[in-house]
């Protein structure tokens, strides 16, 4: 079986410790090692001493000139243009996957699609905005944590861009805005339309009993995680589910580091991941 070739950032920009990105780096790695066959690209400006065949480290560089006053949607939009660069040095897709997401289920199966999303997921409609005045619900707006290109799609994407930096627009939300205005502005949003692009969205239109997004923490899906939704998680014959979603599964769980950082030192999460 071939491995997952995965990609993240380990960087210090003053906005969390050293000592809580190496604590959730190491959170990342055990959740892999777990679940995967594995191989993960770290860019980091800080030191890391690991001793594991299955991570290779790499120097952090911006691969883009500046596009925002924001330390951290800079930092989080240079993910695209380094996996540019991995393109360009291996000649394959790398997945992205955010510092502060724990993996639960083999993704093996990401090996054999062109791409790979999630969005939000559950039934809130809250809107956000992309870009100007064009919103989306929240429901079906793409997460940035963790998803694969194409070099095709890579190109679409920048284009797009690209078109709106020179009327010296941005996007509202980096990548993340930038997917969703792609899939559900430029293209039509739907099943077809987006199968024929070749765009995966886990649980809308492959998957379906799959559902990775931040829906998992509550009901209404309209929260970030919490401890609530941390005490609903459970593992049913090695499938790691959540009850207010009974009939789904959860491959990867979605955090924000904020949140992480909150519930890393409960029982239920030490229970779950830690032990």
């Amino acid at each position: 079986m071939e491995k997952i070739k995965l990609f993240t950032f380990c960087v210090y920009i003053r906005k969390h410790s050293i000592e809580d990105l190496l604590k959730v780096l190491s959170l990342l790695i055990k959740s892999l090692t777990k679940t995967n066959d594995y191989e993960l690209h770290i860019f980091t400006n800080i030191q890391i001493n690991i001793n594991n065949s299955s991570i290779v480290i790499h120097k952090y560089f911006d691969n883009n000139a500046p596009t925002y006053s924001n330390k951290w949607f800079n930092l989080s939009f240079n993910k695209i243009t380094i996996y540019k660069y991995l393109y360009d040095k291996y000649g394959i897709d790398f997945i992205w996957i955010d510092l502060d997401t724990v993996v639960t289920h083999n993704l093996n199966y990401i090996n054999n699609l062109e791409s790979y999303f999630i969005d939000c997921g559950g039934i809130n409609e809250d809107v956000h905005e992309l870009i100007g005045n064009i919103t989306i619900p929240r429901n079906i707006w793409i997460q940035g944590n963790i998803w694969k290109l194409n070099i095709n799609l890579y190109n679409k994407l920048i284009n797009i861009y690209n078109e709106f930096s020179k009327k010296n627009m941005k996007f509202n939300y980096d990548l993340q805005s930038l997917f969703t205005y792609y899939f559900y502005i430029v293209l039509d949003g739907s099943s077809k339309t987006l199968l024929e692009n070749s765009i995966y969205i886990i649980g809308r239109n492959i998957k379906i009993e799959v559902l990775n997004g931040l829906a998992i923490w509550d009901p209404q899906g309209n929260t970030h995680a919490n401890l609530n939704g941390l005490n609903n998680l459970y593992y049913e014959n090695n499938i790691f589910k959540s009850k207010f979603y009974p009939d789904k599964e959860i491959h990867i769980l979605s955090f924000t580091f904020d949140s992480l950082k909150q519930l890393y030192n409960t029982n239920k999460f030490k229970e779950l991941f830690l032990l």
